[in-house]
């Protein structure tokens, strides 16, 4: 199969004009630019488009599809995920098991692969079977559990392994994730430094809504005393932090943290609409970035979120961040989340040899060749008009006047 397009972002920084893309299989094998009269025709002319690496959501709770705009706490982030707990329990425990809508959103915006945190029963068979490279982390709590069963927590899980964070999972629990994950090569991901409750609760053993929250949840642990240590140091010593990790959030580190999370080679992933939507002050994502960390960015979820797209977010950090450069922006969608997944090789850049995880966008006009100014324009349009997912077509705008014939 043949995909020509006017502009191809193959990595960050590198932009081609005129480019044909041919996909063998689920791999790319060729990519020419400049136009050659006697090249085969194209199966799919996309014209005044622009072709680029498939999106990676590097964080989100898929089975909180059914809290979209029902939430009406977001001042207080315990109360408002104590709500969360209330709104599951009033379903028996349970979330949306095939989040349909959340999975039509994230291939029509282009998004090829998505980490998920679940904790109730999903359809993962469904899930796997919608096109998207989905990968379900199984979250684990039990703040209070410190001889966890292994087995047990293995058996719970349909792909990898999310202690939930270190106010609300024993770090016995947390080194039994890690365990797992590293047995099983799948990354650990868990919120961590997400709020000063936590910062406070972890250093010094004490923090009245922490304690209450679990208290509720029949988690409270009479032996805790706090580490003297900031969360993020905590993980990094107790080893729960290393290359094929998620530190997601990260919204407030503390002294000498830059230096722990680049050491300890773990991704940052920053969720910029959950961010604002709690009031938090400015994300250190240009801290990060700067002392070599890499940032992925990630939806969090519909009960935080208006939309899962990354490419919404990736809007949020050009609009708010504008020391961040649009090269590092788009690396945050399609490839700072591939080292943890383990995935760096094979997805993330459109070159002969990597799999077809890609999308292409059609343009209003023409920006030229300049790389931030057709990120940009791909930001504003934020519809893809074709998905491809290991070179098979997920989402295509039929709409738009793409020629599909021979592409099947």
């Amino acid at each position: 199969m043949i995909l020509r397009a006017k502009y191809a972002l193959l990595e960050a920084g590198e932009v081609r004009r005129d480019v044909r893309l041919e996909v063998d299989g689920a791999r790319i094998v060729s990519i020419t630019s400049g136009f050659k009269p006697s090249a085969p025709r194209a199966d799919i002319d996309l014209g005044n488009a622009v072709l680029m690496p498939g999106l990676v959501n590097a964080h989100a709770h898929l089975e909180l599809e059914f809290t979209a705009g029902q939430i009406d706490q977001h001042d207080d982030f315990l109360g408002w995920l104590q709500q969360i707990r209330d709104m599951k329990a009033g379903r028996g425990n349970r979330g949306t098991e095939y989040p349909a809508q959340s999975i039509s959103e994230l291939l029509a915006c282009g998004c090829t692969a998505v980490v998920d945190h679940y904790t109730t029963a999903m359809d993962f068979e469904a899930l796997r079977m919608a096109g998207l490279r989905y990968l379900p982390l199984r979250e684990y709590f039990q703040f209070n559990n410190h001889s966890p069963d292994k087995e047990q927590l293995r058996a719970l899980s349909a792909g990898g392994f999310a202690p939930h964070a270190p106010y609300t999972a024993s770090i016995e629990v947390c080194r039994s994730c890690r365990e797992l994950a590293d047995e099983s090569d799948t990354p650990l991901s868990t919120h961590l430094a997400e709020i000063p409750a936590e910062i406070a609760f972890v250093r010094d053993g004490r923090d009245p809504q922490v304690e209450e929250l679990l208290r509720r949840a029949g988690a409270w642990d009479e032996s805790w005393r706090g580490t003297g240590m900031s969360p993020i140091a905590w993980f990094a010593q107790e080893g729960i932090l290393n290359r094929r990790s998620f530190a997601v959030h990260a919204n407030y580190p503390q002294p000498g943290d830059h230096e722990i999370l680049q050491a300890s080679g773990a991704t940052v992933v920053f969720c910029p609409s959950t961010h604002a939507y709690f009031g938090h002050p400015e994300h250190p994502i240009a801290s990060y970035l700067a002392a070599g960390i890499p940032v992925a960015l990630g939806t969090d979820s519909l009960a935080s979120n208006s939309s899962l797209s990354p490419l919404h977010e990736a809007q949020q950090v050009r609009r708010s961040y504008p020391q961040v450069r649009a090269e590092q922006v788009f690396a945050a969608v399609t490839q700072a989340g591939l080292n943890a997944l383990g995935a760096e090789r094979e997805l993330g850049s459109l070159e002969p040899g990597r799999l077809a995880d890609l999308a292409a966008y059609q343009l209003d006009g023409d920006p030229g060749p300049d790389f931030a100014a057709l990120f940009d324009a791909v930001l504003a349009k934020g519809q893809a008009a074709l998905t491809m997912v290991g070179g098979k077509l997920r989402h295509a705008a039929l709409g738009s006047g793409l020629t599909l014939s021979g592409a099947a």
